[in-house]
C-alpha cells in the first residue's frame, strides 16, 4: 500500500508542474458544474474516465474510488473533495497548485 501512495504522490506531482493542468478545469472536465449540479455524481466520474479519457474501468471499481472520494457522504463529489483528491502531500508542491 505504501508503494501505490507513493506512485500516486509522485503523479501528483508531476500535475501540478504541468502548465496546463488546473483544478477549475479538471472539475468542469467530470461535469462538476453541469446540469444545475455543484458537484459530481458516480454516473459523471464513469462517464469521464471511460468516455473523455478512454481508460477501462469496471462501474463497481468507479463506485469504490467515488465513495473514497465523497468524504461527507452526500453522493456528490464537491470542488473541495475533488481538490483533495489532486493535493500533492508535500507543502512546497501543494502551494504551486
Amino acid at each position: 500500500m505504501t508503494e501505490i501512495e507513493g506512485v500516486l504522490e509522485k503523479k501528483r506531482r508531476e500535475l501540478v508542474l504541468r502548465s496546463d493542468f488546473n483544478l477549475c478545469d479538471t472539475f468542469k472536465m467530470f461535469g462538476g458544474l453541469s446540469k444545475g449540479k455543484h458537484g459530481v455524481d458516480c454516473d459523471d466520474l464513469y462517464a469521464t474516465i471511460t468516455v473523455n479519457l478512454d481508460l477501462t474501468i469496471t462501474k463497481d471499481e468507479v463506485f469504490i474510488m467515488f465513495y473514497k472520494l465523497d468524504k461527507d457522504g452526500d453522493g456528490i463529489i464537491n470542488y473541495a473533495e475533488l481538490s483533495n483528491c489532486f493535493m500533492p502531500r508535500a507543502h512546497e508542491y501543494s502551494v504551486l497548485l
